[in-house]
């Protein structure tokens, strides 16, 4: 199952490299992948995720420019959250941990493509925040519709928890966004965390800003420390938001007593 999972996420990862090109040049996903250099059609054998790079040493067969290594560290990385996901969350046989796998790994696909995108661009597509909170939507109502949650504000469950943290994490982000008139975070963001708030859940809403807000600071300081940034440059904070995501989801399973810390549920 473990390779299963880590071969989808490689084959997940070349489509979000894809993805996050064709989304910026508002082409269809529907064609055929080519070089950005020579606009050649790349060969099927030569888009096998992360073992083509290797085998081309990185540059295009006919134009021979170089392939940028962001291709295959995004298929990597894909690849071991997925394993990561299924090992922790996935049950083959119960229904509950089938449902939360299958939605964990398309909100990491989404946030990843999310993170990269607004690392590159310094913007985060509306469209793909609408599908990350459709996602989760859709994960939530079949929850309900299956007796496997419940929407009782009285009773603690993974609904109730996920609608309380999304709302309080967008409100929190609006007023910061609303005082600083966009200067210290944008729109996309409120979104983001939002959704990101409803995937980790009320009581670890907490430990995912301190995350989030702390790795900002300390990659923003190291970033200014190496004189490549200033006070006033702009840093996209959606990665962070994204890698906080991530730390609470997997810290836990590595770190037990965080459970008792800072994730009561």
């Amino acid at each position: 199952m473990i390779t299963l999972f880590f071969i989808l996420g490689l084959i997940i990862g070349s489509f979000l490299n894809v993805l996050v090109c064709r989304l910026k040049e508002s082409e269809t996903l529907l064609g055929r992948s080519f070089c950005r250099s020579c606009k050649t059609q790349i060969r099927f054998y030569d888009n096998i995720p992360l073992l083509s790079f290797l085998l081309l040493g990185g540059k295009c067969r006919d134009c021979h420019a170089p392939i940028s290594y962001r291709y295959p560290l995004l298929e990597l990385v894909t690849a071991l959250l997925f394993v990561l996901v299924g090992k922790i969350f996935f049950v083959p046989d119960d229904t509950v941990a089938f449902l939360q796998t299958g939605w964990l790994l398309m909100i990491v696909s989404l946030f990843l493509a999310i993170a990269v995108y607004d690392m590159m661009y310094m913007e985060i597509p509306v469209s793909l925040l609408i599908a990350s909170f459709l996602v989760t939507l859709t994960y939530f109502a079949l929850s309900l519709a299956l007796g496997l949650s419940s929407l009782s504000w009285g009773e603690r469950s993974v609904v109730t928890d996920g609608l309380l943290g999304g709302l309080a994490i967008a409100l929190f982000f609006f007023a910061l966004v609303y005082a600083s008139k966009e200067t210290w975070m944008g729109w996309g963001d409120v979104w983001l965390g939002g959704v990101a708030g409803m995937v980790v859940g009320l009581p670890a809403i907490f430990f995912f800003l301190t995350l989030s807000f702390g790795l900002g600071a300390l990659i923003g300081v190291m970033l200014m420390l190496r004189q490549k940034k200033s006070l006033k440059s702009q840093i996209p904070f959606a990665p962070y938001l994204v890698l906080g995501t991530f730390l609470v989801l997997f810290l836990p399973y590595f770190f037990p007593l965080l459970k008792l810390w800072f994730l009561p549920l």
